[in-house]
């Protein structure tokens, strides 16, 4: 009897091996990078992140090569107030309309498209001027911009949560900020580099350019959808006699936040969003003394934190994305608080070593790359508790609340510097991230968690 011939496995890495491949969990991690509206937050990431690094680096170098006072120089940096204001004017932009512009473009798009070109119209109106001449009009000017970029972070922050899923908030987060620090790179480095071997002019001129890349993503990726939830519908049919302004102004302003604290547990997690980032910082404002202190130089500190600290943070992004991606949110926040906290102590440790390149090496990575991740995991956080009928003032409001910890410590952390060695203030500041710890664990014992919160179900006036 003749022997059946064996058939070959011809299959075996025929399409559904292939399948399998493109399912299997890490590669899925790694091809959701490359999903519409993820390559558009890195777009619209790199359009936010300049304006930030004309108004605290470039101007201060620009102003500086005219022999601008340094109290002049600093008096800029009040430029950047519309940052921590943003929540004043963000419930315009969340429902506000502009007529023919919204009708074309759509509410967020248009709202989009006439910032970016009142942005691009100051910065080639301050390529037009000189320190030495126009101070005061280049000091509106930067107000103006700050204003500008504020209002551009409400709108785009609203339009990137929109456009995401939930389940991929993380790798928004993550291609939002390495577009950010990719701008940040382009800005700072172009701009020096254009007018060292032109002119100042031309180098604030090509500034604009960076508009480009949010232009385009709002273009590739179109209007969000308009969500009206439960909460929305229900306020709208027991306010259904107000007219007018009334009614524009109670669904703009009232509603965003009566919707956050008609939540049970709303306490808990702005709690939570006010210390997580108290002992980091802490440790961040005074990390530049202590480096002064230590002896290193601008040179090797320029290293460490535009190099080494660069990269770390960058990683520390990914690091963030693939937290969140694994593990729920309890655990991704707890990783990350405890990361944050945890590397402060490399400044311990750099303190005992001493002047060494390499241990400020190791000590500012490893505080960039727990920043990286911990700001990572935040930001998608942050978009998760959002209701997306008010997603642009709910966003903003959280941010600011994030950033009370910088406000407070500003003075604060001076006066433990001085009152303490340097070993004892960055143990204090590790401790001082404990109430963020205490309250995070309060959210995860009475399961808190962001998914559900964006439906209300609890009626009545506040």
């Amino acid at each position: 009897m003749d022997e059946q011939p064996v058939q070959p496995k011809s299959h075996a890495w025929g399409p559904a091996m292939l399948w399998a491949i493109l399912n299997w969990r890490p590669v899925r991690f790694i091809r959701t990078f490359f999903k519409k509206p993820l390559l558009a937050a890195f777009l619209l990431g790199m359009t936010s992140g300049f304006p930030l690094t004309v108004i605290l680096g470039i101007m201060t170098v620009w102003l500086s090569t005219y022999d601008i006072s340094k109290t002049t120089i600093g008096a800029f940096s009040l430029a950047t107030l519309p940052y921590s204001l943003k929540v004043c004017w963000s419930p315009l932009l969340d429902r506000g309309r502009l007529g023919h512009f919204s009708r074309a473009f759509g509410q967020r798009r248009a709202w989009l498209v006439i910032i970016m070109a009142l942005l691009g119209l100051a910065l080639w109106t301050l390529a037009g001027l000189r320190p030495d001449r126009n101070l005061a009009e280049i000091g509106l000017l930067c107000v103006l911009i700050g204003f500008l970029s504020a209002s551009f972070d409400i709108v785009s922050d609203a339009y990137r949560i929109e456009v995401t899923p939930k389940v991929d908030l993380a790798h928004s987060a993550g291609m939002y900020q390495w577009g950010y620090r990719l701008a940040n790179l382009i800005a700072g480095a172009g701009v020096f580099m254009v007018a060292g071997y032109y002119t100042w002019g031309l180098a604030i001129s090509l500034l604009p350019l960076l508009l480009v890349p949010g232009l385009m993503a709002i273009l590739w990726i179109g209007e969000p959808k308009v969500v009206v939830d439960d909460f929305l519908a229900k306020e709208r049919t027991r306010t259904a006699a107000m007219e007018g302004y009334k009614k524009w102004l109670y669904e703009a302003v009232v509603l965003p936040f009566k919707e956050f604290l008609l939540r049970r547990n709303w306490f808990w997690i702005l709690a939570f969003i006010v210390l997580v980032k108290f002992g980091d910082v802490m440790a961040s404002i005074m990390t530049g003394p202590f480096l002064n202190e230590l002896g290193f130089s601008l040179v090797e500190m320029a290293f460490a934190n535009k190099t080494v600290g660069a990269i770390a943070a960058g990683l520390g992004g990914f690091a963030g994305v693939a937290i969140w991606w694994w593990l729920d949110t309890f655990k991704a926040l707890l990783v990350s608080v405890l990361f944050m906290m945890v590397t402060n102590l490399g400044f311990v440790w750099l303190d005992s070593v001493g002047h060494d390149t390499t241990a400020l090496a190791i000590a500012v990575g490893l505080e960039n790359f727990a920043t990286g991740a911990g700001g990572t995991v935040m930001i998608a956080y942050f978009g998760s508790l959002c209701n997306l009928s008010f997603t642009a003032t709910q966003y903003s409001l959280l941010t600011m609340l994030s950033s009370v910890a910088r406000g407070f410590f500003g003075g604060f952390s001076g006066m433990v510097a001085d009152a303490t060695n340097w070993t004892q203030f960055f143990l204090i500041s590790t401790a001082m991230a404990l109430p963020g710890l205490i309250f995070l664990l309060i959210l995860w014992k009475k399961d808190i968690s962001a998914t559900g919160l964006e439906n209300v179900k609890t009626g009545g006036d506040i």
